[in-house]
């Protein structure tokens, strides 16, 4: 019975213990209700503006090409704001998702379109979270956030996450003048991930040494 009590006390111990691997914030989202909450266009490629209404649901903002060329890489399109800047390795294994929506231009879509392009440590990684502008109304896409979908390794992705100093976004989808609308914006982690590696080896560090007092009792 002792020895019960003494394995249920230990495990309890090492659950307390998991609770800040798996207690990240669930998810960081800018659904520009208010303001443009601190995005910015492209320099010299566009303009972002602020819309209050129309969005999915509530306000938006709104992407303008101007057509000059490209700037960072890409050409008109949005760079987050700064709520998305900084550490984000708790976000590693979640999702970033967004909502698109076509407001003006047509055509068939540059091939660049829907690019995210995420920057951090000195390095910059991309991944096309569109391959098509959306037709119709609001359209949500999705990408997994990790190194293997990104095409880096875990290392390198990390060193990244680490320190992000920015996220951009393509928009130019057009041949000519266009502007895309963007919503909803998110990061988000499983609340119930499996506990990280250091959390598990306290959990069976915790259940040798129980193991080991007996032994030697």
């Amino acid at each position: 019975m002792r020895y019960i009590k003494q394995l249920t006390a230990v495990t309890v111990l090492a659950a307390c213990c998991a609770v800040p691997a798996t207690a990240h914030a669930t998810a960081i989202v800018a659904t520009f209700d208010v303001d443009a909450q601190g995005w910015t266009a492209n320099p010299g490629e566009g303009s972002l503006a602020y819309v209050a209404s129309g969005g999915n649901p509530g306000g938006h903002v709104q992407i303008t090409d101007i057509g000059v060329g490209f700037n960072n890489g890409f050409a008109s399109g949005a760079f987050v704001g700064p709520a998305f800047l900084g550490d984000l390795s708790a976000f590693d294994g979640g999702t970033m998702s967004l909502d698109m929506a076509t407001f003006a231009g047509g055509g068939g879509t540059f091939a660049s379109f829907g690019r995210v392009l995420l920057t951090g440590s000195g390095n910059t990684v991309t991944f096309d979270v569109a391959t098509a502008a959306p037709a119709g109304g609001w359209q949500t896409f999705s990408a997994s956030f990790d190194a293997a979908s990104w095409g880096v390794s875990q290392t390198d992705w990390l060193a990244v996450l680490s320190n992000v100093a920015s996220i951009g976004i393509a928009t130019d989808a057009f041949d000519g003048g266009d502007t895309i609308g963007i919503d909803n914006f998110q990061l988000r982690i499983d609340a119930n991930a499996v506990p990280a590696p250091a959390t598990l080896a306290l959990l069976a560090l915790g259940l040798i040494a129980v193991g080991y007092r007996r032994r030697r009792r």
